[in-house]
């Protein structure tokens, strides 16, 4: 997953942002579209800071985090960690009774459904979140959550050792070539890795898994590390894979490409505001923020897949993508890495 970041942007640092038409950087409120009425504006701006906890890559944050602050004059502290960190992090600060995320995005519908038992979210309304108006109803969550973005899951390889079309359909991870060449992604981390391996065990029997377990994969805790590995030489593939795991290496001229088979799967994000964080009005204008086509686009750029159609440098969703049934995949979990020998 991603590394850690602490940041916080302001106005000003934000706003030497030139004549580039397609960016919020420099515009006014009034210029920005889905606007909150001047009550909740007016209030988030006397707050005057929003905390926003994030699992996102590093350039998808500061575009959001510098676009939001240049928009509205209010300053964004982003804390970002992997999912994991940022749930134990959040939980932990509910539990000694100091709130201090306003807002909360991470790739686990089990913590956001647990938030709702124990009423951590603050309800979405329209008039305090216009742009929910535009956005597809079945995607929030009893009016308090909702899906951010997708990233498609596939597999990285690297091209000095593999070519393209060698690892295009998931069966070819099964290949006996493979052999101490594959690093495995941990899929007991997250649920979405998992629903990866109820894909392919589904799809193609246990026996694929069988195959890749055979293969004495190595194995990671997170993609960064792993694409590492692969970048290295040490390692010629990588499972499972997301864009935001590689895109390090591949800017540094690395030599890995990343494919996506069909059908798949992929890592969803959620976000919500906290029902009682310091700075409630600013939370609400900041998820509202990143609803809104502008957000959507500073959000995903290059790497994930909006709810919305037809955002610039959005990913398109591979054919036959298939929603995570997180229940399903949990209630599987421990046959599934006993069938990937884990």
């Amino acid at each position: 997953m991603v590394g850690s970041l602490v940041l916080a942007v302001a106005l000003a640092a934000a706003c030497g942002g030139g004549d580039d038409d397609s960016s919020t950087v420099g515009q006014k409120p009034e210029e920005v579209e889905d606007l909150p009425d001047s009550t909740v504006l007016e209030a988030a701006q006397e707050e005057g800071s929003v905390v926003w906890y994030t699992s996102i890559p590093e350039a998808a944050v500061e575009e959001v985090a510098d676009g939001f602050a240049a928009a509205y004059d209010i300053e964004v502290e982003v804390v970002r960690f992997p999912s994991t960190t940022l749930m134990q992090r959040y939980a932990s600060e509910r539990d000694a009774g100091t709130v201090q995320g306003d807002v909360i995005n991470v790739a686990e519908t089990a913590f956001f459904e647990d938030g709702l038992e124990q009423g951590w979210w603050a309800e979405f309304d329209d008039s305090e979140m216009p742009a929910l108006g535009k956005w597809p109803t079945d995607l929030v969550t009893d009016d308090r959550y909702t899906l951010v973005n997708t990233q498609p899951i596939g597999v990285a390889y690297n091209t000095d050792h593999l070519q393209e079309g060698d690892v295009d359909s998931w069966e070819d991870l099964g290949n006996p070539d493979l052999d101490g060449e594959l690093v495995l992604v941990n899929p007991e981390n997250t649920p979405f890795y998992l629903s990866w391996a109820m894909l392919l065990r589904e799809e193609y029997g246990v026996e694929l898994l069988s195959q890749i377990a055979d293969l004495s994969p190595s194995v990671t805790d997170s993609a960064v590390p792993g694409a590492q590995q692969l970048a290295a030489g040490e390692d010629h593939v990588m499972v499972p894979a997301v864009l935001s795991g590689v895109v390090e290496v591949q800017e540094a001229g690395a030599p890995v490409e990343t494919t996506f088979p069909t059908p798949t799967v992929g890592v969803e994000q959620y976000a919500a505001a906290s029902a009682d964080g310091p700075n409630p009005n600013a939370a609400k204008l900041f998820v509202n923020y990143l609803l809104t086509r502008t957000g959507q686009e500073q959000l995903n750029r290059g790497y994930a897949a909006s709810p919305l159609e037809d955002i610039p440098d959005a990913l398109p969703l591979p054919d036959d993508y298939r929603a995570t049934d997180a229940e399903a995949v949990l209630a599987e979990r421990d046959s599934l890495l006993a069938d990937l020998g884990l």
